[in-house]
């Protein structure tokens, strides 16, 4: 019962912003790593105390395509929360700072032997992690005061400061994302996910044209091949078009070709994506494929994996003041589906979405009559940028990688 009242505790304001320096999800169980999520979130928005009540309505608004299960699960955790034994606040203060001081232990001693076998990686994650713990013990006069300028306050939440979705029946509920945020489109295989990303860099009033530079990062396609995609979906013209005549091809995509910058990260891991990051000074960042950013760190479960990583991609996208965009594996369970739930997303089906300020399902009709059916179904399943949840449908050209009404 130690992690519910740890939970218990952090329903209080004034103790969460004391001990939140120190406060992850994966500090506590899997089982209730969700909730803390939740409750964080509620923190950040609300700044107030939190009642079972409460807690579990803004979950349900935050998860509306969750199936019954899922939410029936979260309600008797939060349940066995609010039963939990109270906790005095000065040594649930000390539980979670041993926790946390175990863990970081832990990491550096992995670290530490990694880089005793020669591993090169591990001095670059030994920094970050230090880096990581300094600002844990970062005394409260350090931080910079928030601004007091309300046009500035604005300005973040502005939709002009947001790289606006260039499919039609999206940016109608779901602007654009902006920098520090970060999304997820999510699919099973050969649905259209790459498609969907170089689409919404690419093709006609996409992020590029609106000024962005924008990097993508391939681990799983080919990055060559990736950047063809890119050239059809800015031009409207198909491979065979520009096979034909690629003068005309080159001297068309040269409107974005400083704009838009493509790099091959097989074997990559988060560091080096992190050092990427440094050196292009980018507005928008594409991981494709998210899940396969290797962490250096060893993890129990392929959920955990998942979850660490996810959080690691939304602090990158903080720390750079860059919009990231990953695309991730769906399980089979979404083969054939045209409307993707949260349980469909493979691996790590809380970890995933509770680190994301907006995801994207993508559908497709499983009709043996039609298996080059060009419609899509967009399902927003989480979205912290406008609210709106529901499932849209396109088009998408396969020929140019390009996604419209």
């Amino acid at each position: 019962m130690i992690d519910q009242s740890l939970i218990k505790s952090c329903l209080c304001t004034d103790f969460f912003n004391k001990n939140k320096a120190k406060l992850r999800p994966s500090i506590f169980d899997d089982a209730v790593q969700d909730i803390y999520l939740t409750i964080e979130t509620m923190h950040d928005k609300f700044e107030a105390d939190i009642s079972s009540a409460d807690l579990f309505s803004f979950w349900k608004s935050q998860n509306p395509t969750s199936t019954q299960s899922w939410t029936d699960e979260i309600k008797e955790q939060i349940d066995d929360i609010y039963v939990a034994p109270i906790l005095n606040d000065t040594i649930a203060s000390d539980v979670i700072e041993n926790i946390w001081r175990q863990k970081v232990g832990l990491d550096v001693a992995e670290l530490g032997i990694k880089m005793s076998e020669g591993d090169a990686k591990a001095m670059d994650t030994l920094v970050t992690l230090i880096e990581r713990v300094s600002v844990g013990y970062m005394p409260d006069d350090f931080a910079e005061d928030v601004t007091d300028d309300i046009y500035e306050l604005l300005s973040v939440v502005s939709n002009d400061n947001r790289f606006k979705f260039n499919i039609e029946t999206v940016s109608k509920h779901v602007y654009g994302i902006a920098r520090g945020e970060f999304g997820v489109i999510a699919a099973y295989s050969n649905v259209g996910k790459t498609a969907f990303a170089i689409s919404l860099c690419a093709a006609p009033a996409g992020f590029c044209q609106q000024g962005a530079k924008v990097c993508y990062v391939a681990n799983e396609e080919v990055a060559k091949r990736t950047k063809l995609r890119a050239i059809q979906a800015y031009t409207g013209l198909t491979k065979e078009e520009i096979e034909f005549d690629p003068q005309v091809a080159a001297a068309r995509y040269s409107g974005i070709k400083d704009r838009l910058i493509f790099a091959d990260a097989q074997g990559w891991d988060i560091q080096m994506l992190d050092t990427y990051m440094k050196k292009q000074s980018m507005d928008c960042l594409i991981v494709d494929m998210a899940d396969k950013i290797a962490l250096t760190t060893t993890f129990n479960s392929g959920h955990e994996r998942l979850r660490e990583l996810y959080y690691r991609l939304r602090e990158l996208a903080k720390k750079h003041n860059c919009a990231v965009i990953g695309l991730s594996q769906a399980s089979a369970e979404a083969e054939g589906k045209t409307r993707l739930t949260p349980t469909m997303l493979e691996g790590s089906k809380v970890g995933k979405i509770s680190e994301t300020d907006i995801l994207f399902g993508l559908g497709k009709s499983d009709d043996a009559n039609n298996p080059d059916d060009p419609t899509r179904y967009i399902t927003v399943m989480k979205n912290k940028i406008s609210g709106w949840h529901g499932t849209v449908i396109c088009s998408l050209d396969g020929s140019t990688s390009r996604y419209g009404v």
